[in-house]
């Protein structure tokens, strides 16, 4: 009985250690043109209620369809993360084609006030 336990732990053990592994890819940066385009998709005015400049951190993948896929908006203005996210969620993108399919990529945003 201890031995199957021992068996399963060590089992357990690798298969945590391989998917840990696995999904080690750090997310990479946005060339230009594509920049450019999903800059004009959000627009220059954000609406916002904010003293000082924001800066904004924007994860997402591109799919089958160059569509863009927002994974994550970080900032500390919960309602800028919202109106990032309604402007280029699923929008599709022309200049898709300087990306990989299914790649994390982080498009860093400075909102000026």
């Amino acid at each position: 009985m201890k031995s199957i336990f021992n068996s399963l732990l060590v089992a357990v053990a690798l298969f945590v250690s391989v998917g840990t592994y696995a999904n080690d890819k750090t997310p990479k940066k946005v060339g230009n043109a594509l920049r450019t385009e999903i800059v004009e998709l959000i627009g220059k005015k954000v609406p916002m209620d904010a003293k000082e400049n924001l800066i904004i951190r924007v994860s997402f993948v591109v799919n089958n369809q160059n569509e863009l896929v927002v994974v994550d908006v970080i900032s500390k203005n919960k309602e800028v993360n919202s109106y990032i996210k309604d402007k280029i969620n699923y929008k599709k993108v022309s200049t898709a084609s300087e990306v990989k399919n299914q790649e994390i990529y982080i498009l860093p945003i400075k909102v000026k006030k």
